[in-house]
């Protein structure tokens, strides 16, 4: 067993136990919690007129970049009129608040609370930036946040939280490709990674629940493994020399994918947060479970906080997760190819894999910079540990 395994197992059960209280009571997701009546006494009432109720019951999140945090409007601790005519969209306010007693911040929101705003993310994936070239070698992943993805069909069978103060939807194109350790070398390594590569196209929703420190992303992939995923052509394109072994990668196959991540706010301030993750990949191309923390610090506006004006935000950030990993089409084929030249057998992969992350962020304005670099301990029996750098840069449109 590899020495680092015995730190792996304390971030998985966190991250599922965070998946697990979070998903426990059925009614958390759909509602939260009544204010207390009790807390809540009469006052003269005041009038309250449709441009009002309008502004109090709009989310207004055009003007807003989505790393800001700054999706709701909130009632304030001091307020002074008749709340009756107002419908909350988490719990229906009967009482009239007076401003002398009452401290209660509460969200109201559209009946539709997507926001209209458009991003664009770009990632780039190479291990290039750790000077070495095999394993995971190259990735894109392109990625559209707009209100049009919303209307289509896979969107449907998407999860998110019920009565989530924010919900948005995206469109992503995403090719990884792999190699074995010396891709110039024309015969099969045997005992090494397969050639492989994958291209996909996919629908992806995520929900925040501010009230519970709660988010919720699924993502629907489907698309190519194999050739017709055109690894082989891009990576001889960018390459001095040509990996010449591509002609032994796994053959044609449907990569079909289901994603969903739970993040659960454990502690958060303006300059420090951490996070519980748990979530689980399932489908021809992966099936594994994961868990982990993700910590962040420097100056930023809290994930599960309200609004914001804050328009320069960095931080330094840390990711740990651990993965029980059960399939990967990428080292043993896909599910619906076969007569592939070589694959690792499923006793030549390893279960437990964990993997890390350290990185620097930078935003301002509606423009943002990520800088990553990764570590993975082996995949299979006879790999090594592995590193890789990531760039992302994610704006407004």
């Amino acid at each position: 067993m590899h020495p680092l395994f015995k730190y792996i197992y304390f971030p998985l059960a966190m991250g599922i136990f965070v998946m697990l209280k979070s998903c426990s009571n059925s009614d958390n997701i759909n509602q939260k919690p009544n204010i207390n009546n009790e807390l809540l006494k009469p006052s003269q009432q005041s009038v309250i007129d449709k441009k009002t109720t309008s502004t109090l019951s709009e989310t207004d999140n055009s003007k807003e970049f989505p790393y800001s945090s700054s999706f709701s409007k909130s009632v304030g601790d001091i307020v002074n009129l008749d709340m009756s005519k107002l419908k909350s969209r988490t719990s229906p306010i009967e009482n009239k608040i007076s401003g002398e007693t009452s401290r209660i911040s509460r969200s109201y929101h559209n009946i539709d609370n997507s926001i209209s705003f458009r991003y664009l993310s770009v990632n780039f994936d190479n291990d290039i930036f750790n000077n070495t070239d095999y394993y995971y070698t190259n990735g894109v992943n392109i990625s559209l946040v707009s209100p049009f993805a919303r209307s289509m069909p896979i969107s449907k069978i998407l999860l998110g939280i019920k009565s989530a103060d924010i919900n948005y939807f995206g469109l992503s194109l995403k090719q990884n490709i792999y190699t074995p350790i010396n891709p110039e070398k024309p015969e099969i390594s045997l005992g090494d990674r397969p050639f492989s590569a994958f291209l996909t196209f996919g629908n992806f929703r995520h929900s925040y629940d501010y009230f519970r420190l709660l988010s919720l992303k699924s993502e629907f992939n489907i698309g190519i493994i194999g050739p017709a995923s055109l690894g082989g052509v891009v990576q001889s394109s960018i390459h001095k020399f040509e990996p010449i072994g591509w002609e032994n990668q796994i053959n044609n196959s449907l990569a079909v994918n289901y994603e969903i991540e739970i993040e659960k706010g454990i502690f958060s301030n303006p300059h420090f947060e951490i996070n519980g993750i748990a979530g689980a990949k399932m489908g021809t191309v992966f099936n594994k479970l994961f868990g982990g923390l993700y910590l962040r610090f420097g100056s930023f506006s809290p994930v599960y906080r309200g609004i914001s004006n804050k328009s320069f935000q960095y931080w330094i950030f840390i990711e740990g997760k651990s993965n029980l990993v059960f399939y990967d089409a990428t080292l043993q084929g896909g599910m619906f190819s076969s007569n592939n030249k070589y694959t690792l057998s499923r006793s030549d992969i390893n279960t437990h894999v964990f993997n890390a992350s350290i990185g620097l962020a930078v935003f301002y304005n509606n423009i943002g910079l990520e800088l990553h670099n990764f570590y993975m301990t082996p995949e299979f029996k006879s790999a090594y540990d592995f590193r890789w750098g990531r760039v992302k840069l994610i704006f407004k449109i």
